[in-house]
């Protein structure tokens, strides 16, 4: 393309071709004498379309910013109600994904430690001591929800170095802004590894095993244990977790369950002289609060609107620990999204709904026994009974639009009756928060499968 041509273009896409001729006939005359002076020089074009067009794009600008001046100054009338239409979620990029995609993976499969080493975001410089690693409140919340981005400047083995004279516990400040559980155990120092894998093991553990576990070692019969016997009580409650059997002291990065070690948790419970009692009163308040903490953290995340998560929503944090495929996954969210589709039909879900969920899910154990029963007799497992099998199991009263939306989830066939096999199995990866899958990411089955099958055969060729 000619320089006259690329000017032409940009002049016509300016709408100022008009503008040009004129500039031409004014050049041809004063140009009389000379013919070829009549036709404008092709440099002319090019420069007035390259103006024209700086300020047509100037003049958009202008305009696009009055419009939006104009609209914050505007004010709704009296008895107006000014609706906001709900933002639409940012779409994540393809690195971002894949960034999610392998933190999930690092979640799932990988070892408490190099857990824990990728999402804590502090190290310590104790005096005459190996520097320590330690979690935010914040860290550990982020290391145990899929799909929470670390920090891009920090990740494995990457940490902030602070002094141990500093206020450790004011570096991130609180949880959401609250005054949490987590926050009030940050203010006796930050997590430290052993805090870690006892937490993880109080969020995948009914209730009531610890306090069983509680009482067992509590030999005197007052309802309080000490320091020495809250010891034994946290050894065996580890040793009965999936995340406690995983663990193996790592002397390289440090990150061992060290008894005589720095502990938030030692601090909130005993003191720093460890000469306190805890009583079991004190440990379930502590462990209902924390896990309070983690389960309001992951409703904040979708947003709620006047208190009320969508259902599609709801739907979405039963499936985020569960062992499908993400086909399989799509499948149920989208049923839910169908059937809530017109505002009508959708109620949303409160925040105290899904904490009674999530109580009656802490008792799973009795409920699949309960449900057992149902299909063993050749019950029809209904609506109703799940209400009936959650108050007695759990003492709760489940919600009659809950109880709709989970059958919407899990009942294939729209006949309003739900099947032993899905049902359970996700609701106990919800329950378990995804503690309790196997390490192994299916390789090490396979190789022993394999192993398997040619014993199998040598036997069969002996024979």
């Amino acid at each position: 393309m000619t320089m006259s041509r690329l000017g032409l273009q940009l002049l016509r896409n300016g709408g100022l071709v008009r503008m040009t001729r004129q500039l031409g006939a004014l050049s041809s005359t004063q140009n009389s004498g000379n013919h070829q002076s009549r036709n404008t020089d092709p440099n002319t074009y090019l420069t007035l379309g390259l103006l024209g067009g700086l300020g047509l794009a100037v003049t958009a600008k202008c305009k696009e910013k009055a419009i939006e001046e104009t609209s914050e100054s505007i004010e709704p009338a009296d008895g107006e109600v000014d609706e906001e239409k709900p933002k639409k979620k940012k779409k994540k990029g393809f690195q971002e994904r894949k960034v999610m995609e392998y933190e999930n993976r690092i979640r799932e499969f990988s070892t408490p430690d190099k857990i824990f080493r990728y999402f804590a975001t502090v190290r310590v410089d104790f005096e005459n001591v190996k520097k320590e690693i330690f979690m935010t409140p914040k860290d550990f919340m982020r290391s145990i929800t899929p799909g929470e981005l670390q920090p891009s400047h920090l990740g494995l083995d990457m940490y902030r170095d602070i002094p141990a004279t500093k206020s450790i516990q004011h570096i991130d400040g609180n949880v959401d802004g609250e005054q949490t559980f987590l926050s009030k155990l940050a203010q006796h120092g930050l997590i430290s590894f052993q805090d870690y894998i006892f937490l993880l093991t109080l969020l995948s553990t009914p209730k009531h095993d610890c306090e069983i576990a509680f009482k067992m070692f509590d030999l005197y019969g007052d309802g309080c244990v000490s320091y020495q016997e809250f010891l034994d009580t946290r050894s065996v409650l580890e040793s009965r977790s999936s995340m406690g059997k995983r663990h193996k002291d790592n002397v390289y990065s440090g990150n061992t369950i060290n008894k005589d070690g720095h502990s938030a948790l030692t601090n909130y419970f005993f003191g720093k002289d460890t000469n306190k009692k805890l009583t079991l009163d004190d440990f379930v308040v502590f462990m209902d609060g924390m896990k309070e903490d983690v389960f309001r953290m992951e409703f904040n995340k979708y947003d709620p609107v006047d208190g009320k998560i969508t259902e599609q929503d709801f739907a979405h944090l039963l499936l985020l620990h569960a062992t499908l495929s993400n086909q399989a996954k799509s499948k149920f969210v989208r049923r839910v999204k169908k059937f809530y589709k017109n505002e009508e039909e959708s109620q949303g879900i409160t925040f105290e709904q899904f904490m009674t969920f999530n109580h009656f899910l802490d008792h799973l154990d009795d409920v699949e026994i309960l449900v057992s029963v149902y299909f063993s007799a050749g019950m029809k497992f209904n609506k109703a009974s799940l209400k009936q099998v959650a108050h007695v199991v759990a003492d709760v009263e489940l919600d009659p639009h809950i109880v709709d939306v989970v059958f919407t989830i899990f009942d294939d066939n729209g006949d309003e009756l739900l099947s032993n096999r899905e049902f359970i199995s996700v609701l106990k990866e919800r329950a378990h928060r995804g503690l309790e899958k196997p390490s192994d990411t299916g390789f090490v089955r396979l190789i022993t499968a394999l192993g398997a099958c040619v014993a199998s055969y040598v036997r069969g060729e002996e024979t």
